[in-house]
């Protein structure tokens, strides 16, 4: 198990990594120069890229081969309930970060262990999800965040992706730009990063308007089927919740 405090020497050691984010329903993808690190308690904060860590809620921790590129290393955090996972690309060249990892090696294994896998498990949802569900499987323009974030694009202004969970919370902003995928997955780039959502799991949205970074701001915050929030979608305007007000009362009276 590494300690926030051992994992803060590793960034701070770093000239560069990649961190790939994946739980139930979004996943995530990018790059940080020289990081920066805070640590307060059990929690490790990288201000540049907006995300941190709560050592509380990490079940394991693995360092192994990139099976992607044979130059690099892999440092793997998985939570304890096995749903979200974090994995932090590190260049082989990176000599000094590796050694204050591989101090703190307690076994090597020929494979990942079941504990340092990922085990999505999401709420089992009534029929009338369900089926919901499958047509955004199979259409994603069916679903009202599909032209909500087609609007935000529109607008042209960065849209902010913020979730919270047990391990993981992030914050980030990407540009208005999107592209949809089969089975209903959408995706948001800016130029050092890439986070994808799964629409099929976004059963229900609030919208509302409120202050973010000193500006008017629509949050939209997005719920599953049992009503857990997932994520909230930001931007700096008040035209997005003119346009998700319509949109909702299109889909009331359908």
């Amino acid at each position: 198990m590494l300690e926030p405090e051992i994992c803060g020497e590793f960034f701070s050691a770093l000239p560069h990594c990649g961190i790939r984010i994946h739980n139930s329903e979004i996943s995530c993808a990018f790059t940080t120069e020289s990081p920066q690190v805070i640590i307060d308690d059990s929690c490790l904060c990288l201000p540049g890229s907006g995300l941190n860590i709560e050592f509380q809620n990490v079940n394991s921790s693995f360092l192994r081969k990139d099976s992607n590129s044979s130059g690099n290393l892999v440092l793997i955090l998985t939570s304890n309930d096995r749903n979200e996972q974090l994995t932090i690309e590190v260049p082989r060249s990176a000599d000094q970060a590796i050694d204050i990892l591989t101090k703190k090696l307690i076994r090597t294994h020929e494979t990942l262990p079941d504990t340092g896998k990922i085990k999505i498990t999401r709420p089992a949802p009534c029929l009338s999800c369900r089926k919901k569900r499958e047509n955004v499987r199979t259409d994603i323009a069916s679903h009202p965040i599909y032209h909500i974030l087609s609007f935000a694009c529109f607008v042209d202004q960065q849209v902010w992706i913020d979730f919270n969970r047990k391990m993981l919370s992030f914050s980030r902003a990407f540009d208005p730009s999107k592209e949809s995928h089969p089975e209903g997955i959408i995706s948001m780039a800016s130029s050092e990063a890439i986070i994808s959502m799964d629409l099929g799991e976004i059963f229900n949205s609030i919208a509302y308007l409120n202050d973010f970074e000193g500006t008017e701001s629509t949050i939209v915050q997005c719920y599953n089927s049992y009503g857990h929030k997932l994520l909230s979608l930001i931007q700096q305007n008040t035209e997005l919740l003119d346009f998700w007000s319509l949109i909702s009362a299109t889909e009331r009276h359908q």
